[in-house]
């Protein structure tokens, strides 16, 4: 059963579960020596998330238990991004565990994320804690998009 690493969109449990079924949560994780970055062009032309190495910079997300099919299902709404094996910190238990994950084939520069698909970050960093000044690095630049 592959552990899975959602550091974007996916840290929302209503939308990974939209797309591939129910999951187990095993609660917070954070991948060091990456940064976040709106990096990966969308199809509808916006940017998506992406992460980068980075020395310095942790990136806060969700590790998930997906099952095999699940993770196939996973990687169809995936299309841009290449699939990845990191290893990440579990913040409950501070175990380091190694997590499929996506990172973006080509990169973008100069990528704005849209307001609704900031939202799903939104979502899924109060529902699972992420640091708050985390949140505030991350988001801050897009309040325009937050009203």
């Amino acid at each position: 059963m592959p552990t899975y690493f959602a550091y974007g969109s996916n840290m929302s449990r209503v939308r990974l579960e939209h797309r591939v079924g129910v999951v187990q949560s095993l609660g917070r994780a954070r991948l060091s020596e990456h940064r976040h970055r709106f990096s990966k062009l969308g199809n509808d032309g916006s940017g998506k998330g992406n992460i980068e190495p980075h020395a310095d910079a942790s990136v806060w997300g969700v590790a998930y238990e997906l099952d095999d099919d699940q993770f196939a299902r996973l990687t169809e709404f995936e299309s841009g991004y290449r699939h990845t094996v990191l290893v990440v910190e579990l913040a409950a238990s501070g175990m380091s565990v190694s997590a499929s994950s996506f990172v973006a084939l080509n990169i973008v520069e100069a990528l704005e994320p849209r307001a609704d698909y900031i939202e799903h970050y939104r979502i899924g960093m109060a529902e699972h804690e992420i640091p708050i000044d985390y949140r505030r690095q991350l988001l801050g630049t897009l309040a325009h998009l937050l009203g």
